[in-house]
């Protein structure tokens, strides 16, 4: 389990209350925003260096990679060739995701757990300038 997932664990399980457990949730707060930074960070190094694809945030064994177009489409034909109809249906909707994105305002990110997939497209943010020009020159 990383450090960041133990650390979600231990503030949500918290037994505090009233003014100790509102500025705990603060913290909380903090601490997943400083995370969701982190994770935007990777995924633009993930497209700046892959180009368009989407971090993949694997909560049921704890990992995350990104993973290009490419390399989704690769995928897909592996997929396939096993009849894998599930692993199928959620790779081509992610490379459609991938395929409809607007690069020059948002990443991917795909969370994986017990309850299924989900992609979200999350805003990169202002001072991401480089994230802009890479992601303006893949248009072109």
């Amino acid at each position: 389990m990383s450090r960041r997932n133990d650390l979600l664990k231990q503030l949500l399980a918290s037994d505090k209350f009233g003014e100790e457990k509102e500025n705990e949730q603060r913290f909380l707060q903090a601490t997943a925003e400083l995370i969701l930074t982190d994770l935007i960070n990777v995924a633009i190094n993930g497209f700046s260096k892959h180009g368009a694809g989407s971090l993949i945030i694997n909560l049921q064994n704890d990992s995350t990679t990104y993973i290009s177009g490419h390399d989704i489409e690769r995928d897909i034909a592996l997929a396939e060739a096993q009849d894998d109809d599930a692993v199928i249906e959620f790779l081509r909707e992610l490379i459609k995701r991938v395929d409809e994105n607007d690069w020059t305002k948002t990443v991917l990110i795909t969370l994986i757990s017990d309850a299924g997939t989900r992609t979200f497209a999350v805003e990169a943010g202002g001072s991401q300038e480089s994230f802009h020009q890479a992601a303006g020159e893949s248009k072109e």
